[in-house]
């Protein structure tokens, strides 16, 4: 029999059990809020700026490997093949990319406030109506999502078609994501660096 036609069930992954999952995902989700709050609690701006950032650094990066790489690694895959990597990939996108994402965010608006950067600005305004989007779009569809992708697996991956739709569908979400992000980067360019767009 060829790997492509193993069955799903057949497949060891130990660490895909609620527990397992809880264990790896609650400190993702839980760290970067902490960090954040730690940080504005010593009230730094070296510490926000660098926690803001790496964050949006960590955000980027996460959706520009998942919407661009896994994306092309998945289409070449079939629905089994695809349905194990969603698996593998559930718990990153499920706790740390909204954790991440929500830091990011939260971070850079403290940070305006502490540049004293007004909120009239244009740039302002457009780095906040394209985050506001982003924030809107990880919470309304992608998230939803994969909690579907989660429930889903958890109750033995039963509908891979499913699972692999969802998925599919949160890669492309991911690569629109990281087009948005590049516009912000560009904001925040103009903010570092004083030059006019």
């Amino acid at each position: 029999m060829e790997n492509s036609e193993v069955n799903i069930s057949l497949i060891p992954d130990k660490r895909f059990t609620l527990r397992g999952s809880l264990k790896r995902g609650i400190p993702m989700l839980l760290i970067p809020p902490v960090l954040l709050a730690i940080v504005l609690g010593i009230n730094n701006l070296y510490s926000l700026e660098y926690l803001h950032v790496i964050a949006g650094s960590m955000w980027t990066g996460m959706d520009l490997v998942l919407g661009l790489f896994f994306s092309y690694v998945m289409k070449g895959l079939n629905n089994i093949q695809r349905t194990y990597i969603a698996m593998r990939l559930t718990p990153t996108m499920l706790f740390f990319m909204p954790a991440i994402s929500t830091v990011t965010i939260t971070a850079g608006i403290y940070l305006a406030m502490d540049l004293s950067i007004p909120f009239t600005s244009l740039y302002i305004i457009a780095a906040l109506a394209i985050a506001a989007l982003l924030f809107i779009q990880g919470i309304g569809l992608f998230l939803p999502n994969e909690v579907r992708v989660y429930l889903e697996i958890l109750h033995g991956a039963k509908d891979k078609d499913k699972i692999v739709r969802l998925t599919m569908l949160n890669l492309k979400l991911s690569f629109i994501q990281v087009v948005f992000q590049i516009f912000i980067i560009l904001l925040m360019a103009h903010f570092a660096t004083g030059v006019s767009l």
